[in-house]
């Protein structure tokens, strides 16, 4: 299985804002409840944002004592599904929703499934512990949104809870949170062995390790054929006057002038951003011309440089380098410590897959199966013809 990672956070259990010593674990090494960005490592969907009311009438699934209802798994994936709905036929849209909700309703399961195990493994005064921790966590969330308790309410609705089914909510968390870090013991060290062979395989996946070469470029596109009478002096060809614009440009840059401003007077496709092209990878020829030109002579340039006039394609350009940057990838000492980080990570991920398999193998898996199938169908009818 290839390691999947886009954006890597060093992740850290220290410094929580809610910490809670090993629930009903005397004598026993004691754990913290993980960040939510750890929890995101696992895949793990007991999220406030995807907990919304249930609304009108829906078929439920039964998961042990618990409920799960089709309008639940709808709101999950509302804003994936509903705007593709009206552009598919019917057969194209199920078979493209089908893993969305199978993994919606998996989640939902694999949540309720993790909060009864933890509560097997409880001690009799949890309750007690996770009011006080619950109580932490909502004054924190009101703090975040500077101690404003009607804006924290407001946002609390519009996820579809008030504040006792936002305590709850915060209970389970805690408890489930808690319960994982329990299960899942990292190693203490790796060895140098174990950290080199896993940037040999994964470094150039890694984008904080290792990145291509690239440039980033801006363009003044002067076209003469759309200069106004105005700007073209008397007895001057368009061609001429555009070549001159292009100079006076230079100056006034040169003297300060801002870029973007003078490009957005202009033409091109570009003029409404101020003339910015996207980083490209040097190595990279899909640029469409005038545009891979004037890369190839942005390559040449010192970042902040200006060059012009340039003729090209019968436009006058006027070209600022922004970006360039030398690609490659960092040795591994200066990036041990996110090895380390990403390397436990994975082995969480791995933990986290089992436990979630043995779990879900106690459902009735057929049930489960037809209730996807019900929600595939409820998509369909609510979006598909709105």
């Amino acid at each position: 299985m290839r390691l999947k990672v886009k954006n890597v956070t060093i992740l850290c259990i220290t410094g929580l804002a809610v910490s809670l010593s090993c629930i009903g674990c005397e004598g026993k090494e004691k754990y913290g409840k993980y960040t939510e960005e750890q929890m995101q490592q696992f895949g793990l969907p007991i999220r406030m944002s995807e907990l919304p009311a249930p609304t009108g009438t829906s078929m439920a699934l039964g998961v042990q004592s618990e409920t799960i209802t089709s309008d639940e798994i709808l709101a999950i994936t509302e804003n994936i599904l509903k705007p593709a709905a009206p552009t598919m036929p019917e057969s194209t849209f199920k078979e493209k929703a089908r893993p969305f909700i199978r993994e919606a309703v998996r989640g939902k399961v694999t949540d309720i499934l993790l909060y009864q195990e933890a509560r097997k493994t409880a001690p009799e005064n949890i309750d007690d512990m996770l009011d006080k921790a619950a109580d932490a966590e909502i004054a924190n969330f009101v703090a975040s949104y500077g101690n404003d308790y009607a804006l924290a309410e407001r946002k609390i609705r519009e996820k579809g809870m008030d504040w006792r089914s936002f305590r709850e909510f915060q209970k389970k968390l805690i408890m489930t949170q808690s319960y994982l870090s329990s299960k899942f013991k990292d190693e203490k060290r790796f060895s140098q062995q174990q950290l080199r062979d896993f940037y040999d395989e994964y470094k150039h996946e890694i984008p904080e390790i290792c990145s291509d070469s690239s440039v980033g470029f801006s363009v003044i596109d002067i076209q003469p054929d759309r200069l106004t009478a105005n700007q073209v002096a008397e007895g001057e060809i368009p061609q001429a006057a555009a070549e001159r614009i292009a100079g006076e440009s230079m100056t006034e840059l040169n003297n300060g002038a801002d870029f973007i401003a003078l490009a957005k007077q202009y033409h091109g496709p570009l003029a409404g951003i101020g003339g910015k092209v996207s980083p490209q990878k040097i190595e990279d020829t899909s640029l469409t011309e005038p545009y891979r030109s004037l890369k190839e002579q942005a390559v040449q340039m010192q970042p902040g440089q200006f060059a012009g006039p340039i003729m090209l394609d019968g436009h006058v350009f006027v070209l600022k380098l922004d970006t360039l940057q030398a690609g490659g990838c960092k040795p591994l000492d200066e990036v041990e410590l996110l090895i380390e980080q990403l390397m436990r990570n994975q082995k969480r991920q791995r933990q986290y897959q089992q436990l979630v398999e043995k779990l879900i193998k106690k459902t009735d898996l057929a049930q489960m199966d037809r209730f996807t199938e019900f929600c595939v169908e409820q998509a369909y009818r609510q979006w598909g013809r709105s």
